[in-house]
Formats: structure tokens, C-alpha cells, sequence
């Protein structure tokens, strides 16, 4: 809502010399922590924080355009010593990467093993590292629960103030859904109402017929549609949280671009599936402009080496909306755009 629309399509194009190409992915859409309670639902029958199948296309769609942005730079068949892949151990996260492998890897001649029943799909195997891509989840890491906890508990100044301004909803969410008034919990409502719209399911009495006084079907959908990743998008632009988030993560890419330029790696693509608040916080630490980050977006990192010195690009993809995906330039923070030349590249030395 509050950043610049999607092209319609990808574009850019991978350059000849390019040698390496890192993404990184949000997962999918998935379904909320607790559902509402409506009468013969539906939807959400793959359980709680599962992966839908809104959001299984929407990583396929991503597999599929980043075939189409790397072409030859990989086989079309998963070899290990180009390709590398991690994932958290959230089956969300795990769930995203294999939907996006089968579309990036569309096994032709000795690879297609299974004509019959599997012609497209091959298994691909990837890493799992929560420090990497879930450090919230690292259990014992002090640091970690204490750059959170201001964030969890709602103790910073500007959160304070919205449960403040928030009451009369929060308190209607209590009565009406029996949820604890916190903004986390208003946020999960908010992604129920993604999930309903998506499956067009009708909402609560509580929702589509509101008894608090000021606010009508379309008005109180829009109030908890605001209160939609909120956590997520605080830790990541909270210094403390981002740091810890991301850290690990920007690191490993680093050392994967400077292998990439020294030859020590034959590696010529890596990917991620990671959460909301650790890939938009990679992103900002990365120097994109970024404040929120849709379900299967992220981030493309493109590393070419000639006759000059290397160069790197960053881009972004994003979903538009569920079956197709764009890949475009990275909307940069000034300090990194000014070292950006043509076409967004710029020297590694200088990015990093």
C-alpha cells in the first residue's frame, strides 16, 4: 500500500557475464494462527500457519520466472555443484521452496524420471538453518528473545500509542472473538480476512454486520487490514531486531559473492525461503527501500564478472498476483543508489 506499483512484467534480463544468482524468498500465503469461527468453513483445512494453495501457485510462479531470468546459466536439471538452496525448518517456508524448485527445475532427459505421473518434477534437496532464516525460532538465544521483546510485549513508544488509539477495536475483537485485545491478535484476524477474500468466503456476523459504534463492513475490514504484519514489519525496522534477524543471512551472502569472484565455489545459484521479518530485514541491511513485503516476495542478487572489476545488481520479485511473478530493479536506500550506475549495477567493493 505505501510503495510504488508492480511493473506488469519483469524487467530486466540476466546479463552475459553474469557468474552467480542469490534469492530469497518470503514464504507463501499461508493460513492464520487461529482461525475465526464461522459456521461450516471451508478453507484452511491444510491447518493453521500451513502453506495454501494460494500460496503453493505463488511460489511456483516464482520457480517459473526465475527459470526464465537465469536461462543458461544453469543446466535445466538440478546438479549440485551449481545449485544450492536453504530453507527454515517452518513447513511453510519448506513447503514455498519445493513449490518454487518444480517451477525453476523442469526435468528434461535423464533427469525426467517418471514420465507417467511426475513428467515436470524432480526431487531437489536444500538445506534447513533456522539461525540462518528463523533465528526467532533458536531456542536459548538471549539476544534474539531480548531484541523481540519490545516488539511481542508492545512496549515501544509508537506501539504503545496504537494499542492506545486502538482500544474500542481491540476490545471489540475480546468481545466479539474472544482474543486477547494485542495487536498480534488483530493481525491475525487480518489474515483471516486476507484468506477469506481469497477463497471468497463469507465473514463472521462480528465482521460483516459490526455493532461498534463508528464503523461499517468496510470500514472495520480496513481497520484490521492496517494492523496486518505489523510485528513483522516493526522488527525489521527496529535496529535491534533487524540486526539480529538478518545478520546471519547477509553474511552468508557475502561469503557466497566473494567466493563466486575468488573461483573457490562453482555454485551459480542459491535460494532462500525464509519469514516475513528476516527477508524484509535482508532487504533494508542490503540498502533496499523497503517497509513491508508481500507473501512470496523478496529479493534477486545478480553478480557479474568481466572485463572490469565485479559488479552487483539488486533487484526485487514480487507476485502479481498469484500465478505470475515480476522480477525489476530494487527500489534503493540514496546512500546505495548514488553507486549505482547503468541499469542498477554496481562495483561489489562498493556494495559491500
Amino acid at each position: 500500500a505505501h510503495e510504488p506499483p508492480l511493473p506488469e512484467k519483469s524487467t530486466v534480463q540476466i546479463h552475459p557475464e553474469t557468474v552467480l544468482v542469490l534469492f530469497g524468498t518470503r514464504h507463501g500465503n499461508r493460513n492464520p494462527e487461529k482461525f475465526v469461527a464461522v459456521p461450516n468453513r471451508k478453507w484452511g483445512r491444510e491447518g493453521e500457519l500451513e502453506l495454501t494453495d494460494i500460496g503453493k501457485r505463488q511460489a511456483y510462479g516464482l520457480g517459473k520466472e526465475m527459470r526464465t531470468f537465469v536461462n543458461k546459466l544453469i543446466d535445466p536439471n538440478f546438479l549440485p555443484a551449481q545449485s544450492k538452496f536453504y530453507s527454515s525448518s517452518a513447513n511453510r517456508c519448506q513447503m514455498t521452496l519445493q513449490a518454487a524448485l518444480a517451477g525453476l527445475f523442469d526435468p528434461v532427459d535423464w533427469a525426467d524420471w517418471n514420465r507417467g505421473k511426475l513428467d515436470h518434477w524432480s526431487p531437489v534437496p536444500y538445506t534447513i538453518d533456522d539461525p540462518l532464516l528463523r533465528m526467532y525460532s533458536v531456542k536459548g538465544c538471549a539476544n534474539s528473545d531480548q531484541a523481540w521483546d519490545p516488539i511481542s510485549k508492545d512496549t515501544l513508544p509508537d506501539l504503545k500509542e496504537l494499542v492506545e488509539r486502538s482500544k474500542p477495536l481491540l476490545n471489540y475483537m475480546f468481545e466479539s472473538d474472544g482474543r486477547k485485545p494485542t495487536i498480534g491478535n488483530a493481525a491475525d484476524i487480518a489474515d483471516n480476512i486476507i484468506n477469506m477474500d481469497f477463497n471468497q468466503a463469507p465473514y463472521p456476523d462480528w465482521l460483516a454486520r459490526p455493532t461498534l459504534p463508528g464503523y461499517n463492513a468496510t470500514t472495520i475490514k480496513k481497520a484490521f487490514l492496517s494492523f496486518a504484519e505489523n510485528h513483522m514489519n516493526k522488527c525489521a525496522a527496529h535496529k535491534p531486531c533487524r540486526d539480529m534477524m538478518g545478520g546471519l543471512w547477509v553474511d552468508h551472502i557475502i561469503k557466497a559473492l566473494d567466493a563466486a569472484v575468488n573461483g573457490s565455489a562453482s555454485t551459480r545459484i542459491i535460494g532462500y525461503a525464509s519469514h516475513t521479518e528476516v527477508t524484509l530485514a535482508v532487504m533494508i541491511l542490503l540498502g533496499i527501500e523497503k517497509s513491508e513485503l508481500t507473501t512470496s516476495g523478496g529479493f534477486v542478487i545478480e553478480l557479474r564478472k568481466g572485463s572490469s572489476q565485479p559488479q552487483v545488481r539488486l533487484l526485487q520479485h514480487d507476485p502479481n498476483t498469484v500465478d505470475t511473478h515480476v522480477i525489476y530493479n530494487a527500489h534503493l536506500v540514496p546512500e546505495l543508489a548514488t553507486k549505482a550506475h547503468t541499469d542498477g549495477w554496481m562495483p561489489l567493493d562498493a556494495f559491500k
